[in-house]
């Protein structure tokens, strides 16, 4: 049944045709508007002898609310981890590194620690800018 209120939804609505073709290429998941049009679909479908239970209702708003959640909970990880490698950058400040990048390898001590416009987090050694995750070594610099 769900299939076909989501062909006849799809044959209404030429956005959920045009999700469909991307979501067919992309494999992509369905979104949160596309899942509650086709819940009020199923909804405003059903048949009059045999409606939907409200605890199925309930259950379905209820997995709705989880995925909402989990959403908002990645996206926040997101930024944390994105902070965390800032943080971690910075940590290269004054120590002696070892980089391997382009098949060279340079030693050096961390002079500074950069973000571009594109947030991209640079450090920099002997006045070059090297990415973070190239460093191989981190040691306290010879007194």
């Amino acid at each position: 049944m769900i299939d076909a209120i989501a062909a006849t939804q799809a044959s209404q609505n030429p956005r959920s045709s045009k999700m469909s073709d991307s979501s067919n290429s992309s494999n992509s998941a369905m979104q949160m508007e596309d899942f509650l049009q086709l819940l009020t679909s199923q909804i405003s479908n059903q048949d009059p002898l045999e409606p939907m239970k409200d605890t199925e209702f309930i259950s379905q708003m209820a997995n709705i609310a989880s995925l909402e959640q989990m959403q908002q909970f990645t996206q926040g990880f997101e930024s944390f981890a994105d902070s965390q490698k800032d943080m971690v950058a910075q940590a290269y400040l004054g120590k002696m590194v070892n980089i391997s990048e382009d098949g060279s390898d340079v030693t050096g001590l961390v002079d500074s620690v950069e973000k571009n416009e594109a947030g991209e987090v640079f450090v920099t050694v002997a006045d070059q800018n090297y990415r973070p995750a190239n460093i191989t070594r981190v040691s306290n610099p010879n007194p």
